[in-house]
């Protein structure tokens, strides 16, 4: 286990959506935006389930748009997929999309939660925000498209 980032951030993305398409696609600007960058970020998805689809969903993109990852570093690539557990960290980006807290959070300079508009990603956002608090974070909240 490596040490805590100092002065990490959290940021919520908060869609004005209940489709999960529309999460995804989100998800999919904001790896681009990361890649872009030159960063690293490892997505914890809720299941090892959702993790494969997604996979697929990055391989089926136009060649222009493809973002290099892997899935539980199959392939060495700066963007890495995970179902529940991850077993890497790259210490740069945490995007969970995962309902409950990541334990892991304070080994990343950033982590982003991106919430949509149904009940039970609101209410398990809203558990993970508390948690954030008690662990001495501000988290920043982003509402898009309201």
């Amino acid at each position: 286990m490596s040490e805590p980032i100092q002065n990490p951030d959290v940021l919520f993305y908060v869609l004005n959506s209940t489709e999960p398409a529309e999460r995804e696609a989100f998800l999919s600007k904001l790896l681009n935006t990361i890649w872009k960058q030159q960063r690293q970020c490892d997505v914890r998805f809720a299941n090892q389930q959702d993790a494969k689809r997604y996979d697929l969903t990055l391989w089926g993109a136009k060649p222009q748009s493809f973002i290099h990852h892997g899935l539980e570093w199959n392939v060495s690539a700066p963007i890495q997929l995970y179902g529940e557990k991850i077993t890497k960290t790259c210490n740069d980006v945490l995007i969970n999309l995962h309902p409950e807290f990541p334990e892991i959070h304070s080994q990343y300079q950033r982590t982003i939660e991106v919430l949509d508009q149904s009940d039970y990603l609101i209410k398990m956002g809203r558990e993970r925000w508390k948690a954030y608090k008690q662990a001495g974070i501000e988290p920043t909240v982003h509402k898009i498209g309201f």
